[in-house]
């Protein structure tokens, strides 16, 4: 009777302790973006706001592509390259990585890329011992396991990317909002998701979420790399609120390619998506997953997007003035793409694949294939813009020049080394020793681009170079 008597003790006090985690999960809820205020922003999350431009002649910008911890080191690698890079501007030596514009990122690329928006060069002292070097596959199992936790899953209205959205939000982003992104002379940092509604690129900038009526500034930074990094079906989506109509949600140029443009041009198609958002009955809630899924390499989709550039793409009016468009000359696009191609086992082996290995193949093939045309488009449409502000200036008057640097694994000559790093798995895990070999590799394929060269040759033969900053 004794033993039942401290069992039963030991039931009550595991009952109590349970409702009371579980009265501390009904704190726990989804983090939801807010709607614009009444008076306009004058310091929006946008082009204009977050990247003051002068009348310099040179323009940066850097894309860091999916592919969990694999991509974020990688990432990390072309930092750390470009900062240990010099080159004279306006007259005095600089470093590379201090004439960087834009970062636009997508899933394990985006850890990298908002860490560095928000703190700058303290990315070089912490961020690989706070994330790199850290099992954080480990640390994201185990969230749903605490009862706190597993109790706010079981809630309505919460899941497991709103669960990582706030553990990343407490251990790694600080708290932070975009309010305090891209400040103090940090690149703009375009996080970049998916809309499931839409199956179009969502950005994490104010003139998409002008579309929701709804304020980006007051939006945890967390959250939205939780939504660029949310793959399925191990993550659920992170969902964001579709308010009541605004001026701002009615854009000139979304009525003008409605009315005016191809049924097949893309302005066409994403003005399509887009003009879903206007009724909110009909759309409350959009629900938003990796940005991979819609463009792993987060280049086209927000640089090249017509939301980002005011529906300008041929001028990127988004990001240039047409001051500016007339002065730039040296632009320099660096995309680290970080995919993989491995064989499988039941390749290797003859067998048939099972649902899952079927399933994660399928989704390979997919995104192989969407990155390898992503990355001609891509490139297709910096070189058409470059022809297009050539051909608007005064014969004789210096011309813009892009290069466009692709870094791929697929560059590695040595077939052993390349296979070594085709075989990095796509998981938030790498051993220390591998995360050090993706940030060499970076450094090592940047400095051995023809374009990477071209770019720096033409910065030391213009003494006159200014940066676009």
């Amino acid at each position: 009777m004794g033993e039942y008597r401290q069992a039963h003790h030991r039931f009550i006090v595991l009952t109590v302790l349970w409702l009371a985690l579980g009265s501390l999960a009904g704190c726990a809820s989804r983090v939801w973006n807010r709607p614009l205020g009444a008076v306009p922003d004058t310091n929006a999350y946008d082009f204009r706001h977050r990247m003051p431009l002068s009348d310099g002649d040179t323009f940066v910008v850097l894309a860091f592509s999916g592919g969990g911890t694999r991509a974020a080191a990688f990432s990390y690698g072309v930092l750390e390259k470009l900062r240990d890079t010099p080159v004279r501007i306006d007259g005095k030596s600089q470093s590379l990585l201090s004439q960087v514009n834009v970062i636009t990122s997508v899933s394990g690329g985006s850890y990298t890329a908002a860490y560095y928006g928000l703190f700058g060069d303290r990315i070089f002292s912490d961020f690989a011992p706070r994330f790199l070097y850290r099992d954080w596959q480990r640390d994201l199992a185990l969230l749903p396991l605490r009862p706190d936790h597993l109790l706010s899953i079981v809630a309505s209205g919460y899941n497991r990317s709103d669960l990582v959205a706030a553990y990343l939000d407490q251990t790694l982003f600080g708290h932070k909002t975009f309010a305090e992104m891209s400040r103090n002379g940090l690149p703009f940092t375009i996080i970049n998701a998916s809309d499931l509604n839409n199956a179009i690129t969502f950005s994490f900038i104010q003139p998409q979420f002008d579309f929701l009526c709804s304020d980006l500034s007051s939006y945890p930074v967390a959250n939205a790399v939780m939504a660029s990094a949310a793959v399925p079906p191990a993550f659920a989506p992170i969902a964001l609120r579709n308010f009541k109509d605004c001026p701002e949600r009615h854009k000139p140029w979304v009525a003008d390619a409605l009315a005016h443009d191809d049924v097949l041009d893309r302005r066409y198609v994403v003005a399509q998506a887009l003009e879903r958002y206007f009724d909110a009955r009909r759309m409350p809630v959009l629900r938003l997953l990796d940005g991979g899924v819609t463009d792993n390499l987060g280049v086209r989709g927000s640089m090249m997007s017509p939301v980002a550039q005011d529906g300008d793409v041929p001028d990127m009016a988004g990001a240039f003035t047409p001051r500016q468009l007339q002065r730039v000359r040296h632009v320099l696009v660096v995309v680290a793409n970080a995919q993989v191609n491995d064989e499988y086992a039941w390749s290797r082996e003859g067998k048939d694949p099972g649902m899952i290995a079927m399933t994660r193949a399928s989704f390979n093939a997919s995104l192989g294939l969407l990155n390898t045309e992503t990355v001609s488009l891509a490139k297709q449409g910096f070189l058409m813009w470059e022809k297009h502000v050539n051909a608007m200036r005064q014969p004789g008057a210096p011309q813009v020049k892009v290069d466009f640097a692709v870094l791929t694994f697929s560059q590695i000559k040595d077939p052993v080394q390349r296979a070594r790093f085709n075989a990095m798995p796509t998981t938030f895990r790498l051993r220390p020793e591998q995360v050090d070999a993706l940030r060499a590799l970076a450094g090592r394929l940047l400095e051995q681009s023809p374009e990477f060269q071209s770019f720096r040759s033409a910065l030391a033969h213009d003494p006159g170079a200014g940066a676009l900053h």
